[in-house]
C-alpha cells in the first residue's frame, strides 16, 4: 500500500487576473479580477491586489475561475468497476454491483477511494457527497475510506448507508418467482437497525468534522429498504445533531409499484412513510426522485425537500427521466449529482449539467427556463445547500470556503468566446480544467493531482484487478441463475397501470 502524502504547508495565495464567474454577476462575460486567499477562505476579489505576505502568486490571465463544484450523489464503493456493467435495469445491476465493494481488503478500500476523490478533483468538483456503502461495518474501513478522502484533498460530505430489509424483499414478486436457492444471489441479508446506528453515532463522535473537511450526513438506504423505526432513529440523530439526510427514492418504475403494494399503511406512498418518520425538510435530500405522483410532488415541494437528480445513472439505468420541470414549478431546491461508477461510469458535473439541460428541453415544447444559469446554480449552490452548507461554499465570495475551479479559456471549448456559463455547460467536456483549489490549497495543479503520485495508484490498482475481475465473474454465474425471474419483474412491472409515465416514447402499459 502507499504510503499517505503529507499535507504541504498551505500558503496564502493570489489568483491574478481571472475571470471571476459570480453567479450574481455577468455570466456570459464575467469581469478580470484578482482572488486574495488566506487561511483556506476567499478574503477578497478586486483590481490590483496586493498579495499577502508569503503568498503564492498563480496568473491566471486566460483563466475562468468558478466555485467548485458539488457532487451530491456519488458511492466510492465501486469506482473499480467502472466499464463493466451496461444494458441492466436498475434491479439486474444491483444484484452484480451491489456485492462488488463488499468485504475488500484495506489495500483495496483506500485505492478505490482515492481514485475516485481524484476523479472528482480533476474534473473541478470540490465537495463530493459519498453515501458510502460498505463492509464489514467497522473502524478500520471508515477509517481508510476517510484517510483516502484527506489524502487527495477533496471535501467529503459523508454518510454511511444503513439498512435493515434484504434486498429479496424490496423487489416485488421476485422471492415467489426465484426457487429459494437462488434466494442469496439476489440478497438475503438484514442487519440489525440498533448496532448500525451505534456504530454511526459512535464514528461521527470519534472522527470529529476533520478542520471542517468533513461534514456527516446521515442515510437510510431507502424507504423501501429501512423499516419505519430504522427510519425514525435516523431522524432523531439528525435532530439531535443537527446533521442533513440523503436517501433514495423512487429510482424506478418497480420501486414506485413495491410503494403502491407494500406501503398501504403509508397511503401507498414512500414519500408519506418519510413523512411519518419525521424525514422530509429542508435537512432531506432525495436522491433521483424519478417516480412521485403529483400530491407527492406537491409534499415534496410543501416541506421544503432537496432533490439531487442523476442524469447518468437515471439514464443508463432504464429508469426514466426525473419530473424536472414539476420539481422546479414547486420551488425544489434540485442538486446535481454523479452516482456510482459502476451506473455512470464517469464523475463529471459537466455531463449532469448538460443533461439536464437537455432533458428539460425534451420535457416541454415551451421555454422551460432550464438554462446554463440554472444548471451551474444547481450544480454549485443547490449542492451545498443540501449539505447545510450554503453558507460557506458553492459561490465565489468573499469569506466562503476557498474551494475554487480554473479553466483555460483557451480550450477549443471557448473559442470563440461568447458566452462564459454557456460554454461551461454545453462545450466543455472537463479537457479545460488545469487548476483546483480546495480549502485554499492547489490540490489539483496543470490538470494532476499535486498530492498523489498517479502513476503509482495506477499501478496499484493494476495489480488489483484480477482477483477482482474474478470475483466478479463469479457474481456474473450467480446473475446468469437468476436473470429469467429478474426479466419477469420486469415485465409485471411494465404491465402494471400507472398514473405516471417517465420515458421518452410513449407508455405500453
Amino acid at each position: 500500500m502507499m504510503k499517505p502524502a503529507m499535507s504541504p504547508a498551505r500558503k496564502p495565495l493570489l489568483l491574478r487576473g481571472a475571470r471571476v464567474l459570480d453567479l450574481d454577476g455577468d455570466l456570459d462575460d464575467p469581469p478580470v479580477r484578482d482572488i486574495v486567499i488566506e487561511n483556506g477562505l476567499i478574503k477578497s476579489i478586486g483590481d490590483g491586489l496586493t498579495p499577502p505576505a508569503g503568498a503564492e502568486v498563480i496568473d491566471a490571465g486566460g483563466m475562468l475561475a468558478i466555485p467548485g463544484l458539488v457532487n451530491a450523489h456519488y458511492h466510492s464503493h465501486d469506482v473499480l468497476a467502472k466499464g463493466m456493467l451496461e444494458d441492466l435495469a436498475l434491479e439486474h445491476w444491483g444484484v452484480l454491483a451491489g456485492q462488488v465493494g463488499s468485504k475488500r481488503s484495506l489495500a483495496e478500500v483506500r485505492a478505490r477511494t482515492l481514485l475516485g476523490a481524484i476523479e472528482c478533483l480533476r474534473n473541478g468538483i470540490t465537495t463530493v457527497q459519498d453515501m458510502s456503502v460498505f463492509s464489514p461495518m467497522s473502524d478500520e474501513v471508515l477509517d481508510t475510506i476517510l484517510e483516502a478522502y484527506a489524502e487527495a484533498g477533496i471535501r467529503v460530505v459523508f454518510a454511511i448507508t444503513v439498512r435493515d430489509k434484504s434486498q429479496i424483499d424490496t423487489i416485488p414478486w421476485v422471492a415467489e418467482l426465484a426457487p429459494g436457492e437462488l434466494h442469496s444471489i439476489i440478497g438475503t441479508q438484514s442487519d440489525s437497525p440498533g448496532p448500525q446506528m451505534d456504530f454511526v453515532e459512535k464514528a461521527i463522535a470519534r472522527v470529529g468534522d476533520r478542520g471542517g473537511m468533513l461534514r456527516w450526513a446521515l442515510a437510510p438506504s431507502a424507504p423501501q429498504r429501512c423499516s419505519p423505526e430504522l427510519l425514525a432513529a435516523v431522524a432523531d440523530l439528525s435532530r439531535r445533531r443537527d446533521l442533513p439526510v440523503y436517501t433514495h427514492v423512487y429510482e424506478t418504475r418497480t420501486q414506485r409499484i413495491f410503494s403502491h403494494e407494500r406501503l398501504a399503511a403509508y397511503g401507498g406512498s414512500a414519500i408519506r412513510l418519510l413523512g411519518a418518520t419525521g424525514l422530509l425538510g429542508p435537512h432531506v435530500t432525495i436522491a433521483h426522485g424519478i417516480w412521485p405522483e403529483d400530491d407527492e410532488l406537491d409534499l415534496i415541494g410543501e416541506t421544503k425537500t432537496n432533490v439531487v437528480l442523476n442524469m447518468l445513472s437515471n439514464l443508463k439505468l432504464k429508469s426514466g427521466v426525473a419530473p424536472i420541470l414539476d420539481y422546479r414549478s414547486r420551488g425544489v431546491n434540485i442538486a446535481l449529482g454523479c452516482d456510482n461508477c459502476s451506473c455512470s461510469d464517469v464523475q463529471s458535473m459537466l455531463q449532469v449539467m448538460k443533461l439536464f439541460c437537455l432533458l428539460s428541453a425534451v420535457s416541454s415544447p415551451e421555454r422551460t427556463s432550464v438554462n446554463a444559469e440554472a444548471a451551474l446554480r444547481a450544480a454549485t449552490l443547490g449542492g451545498a445547500k443540501t449539505a447545510g452548507l450554503s453558507d460557506s461554499i458553492g459561490a465565489l465570495h468573499p469569506g466562503h470556503k476557498a474551494d475554487i475551479t480554473l479553466l483555460d479559456l483557451a480550450d477549443p471549448a471557448y473559442v470563440p468566446y461568447n458566452s462564459a456559463v454557456r460554454q461551461l455547460v454545453y462545450a466543455d467536456s472537463g479537457r479545460s480544467i488545469r487548476t483546483v483549489i480546495v480549502d485554499g490549497e492547489v490540490v489539483v495543479r496543470d490538470g494532476r493531482s499535486s498530492r498523489v503520485d498517479e502513476a503509482s495508484l495506477r499501478e496499484e490498482i493494476a495489480g488489483m484487478m484480477p482477483s477482482l475481475r474474478s470475483d466478479v465473474a463469479k457474481l456474473q454465474s450467480g446473475y446468469a441463475k437468476v436473470l429469467p425471474y429478474l426479466d419477469e419483474v420486469q415485465r409485471r412491472a411494465w404491465a402494471t397501470p400507472l398514473p405516471i409515465h417517465r420515458y421518452v416514447g410513449k407508455p405500453t402499459a
